[in-house]
């Protein structure tokens, strides 16, 4: 019996870290530096569980699960809306190069931008002129607001983690 548990403890765990891992690199684009380290940190304690394996199978497989519970789902979230809105960004990018080519200029806010997906406006930072980054600047958030995603024709897309 203690065997079979040990087996589906590793296979549990097979399963569990892998996607902790993606998940905690994908915290780096949805919450930040700081938030991602700590995330690795928390897919370590899976060692811990190893550990524990050896004794109480039961407990270990229990304490994964929660580590995985904690982990897994909330990111999975962040993840299917940092696609989301990088769409809808990407969209309002090509809105305002089409507004400069039939006006001359780009818009000075988005006013007349009609959002594909509403449900990513609230992630949407910012939109302003800016001469400094030759047109302007688009910047979005998906977890958390000290994590930018931005686009201005002077340097592209880029990202600042915290």
């Amino acid at each position: 019996m203690e065997r079979s548990k040990r087996w589906l403890l590793a296979l549990l765990m097979l399963v569990l870290v892998p996607l902790e891992v993606a998940c905690a690199y994908l915290a780096f684009e949805t919450l930040g530096e700081v938030t991602s380290m700590l995330y690795f940190i928390a897919v370590v304690v899976n060692l811990l569980f190893i550990l524990l394996a050896i004794r109480r199978p039961d407990a270990a497989a229990v304490g994964a699960f929660v580590l995985g519970l904690v982990i897994i789902p909330y990111q999975a979230v962040l993840g299917q809306r940092l696609i989301r809105v990088q769409a809808e960004a990407a969209r309002i990018v090509s809105y305002a190069y089409e507004e400069r080519l039939e006006s001359g200029e780009f818009p000075a806010d988005l006013a007349g931008y009609v959002f594909h997906d509403p449900g990513t406006e609230s992630y949407i930072q910012n939109y302003s002129l800016s001469d400094e980054y030759r047109g302007f600047v688009l910047a979005y958030r998906v977890g958390t607001e000290n994590t930018s995603h931005t686009y201005s024709p002077k340097d592209g897309w880029s990202y600042y983690p915290d």
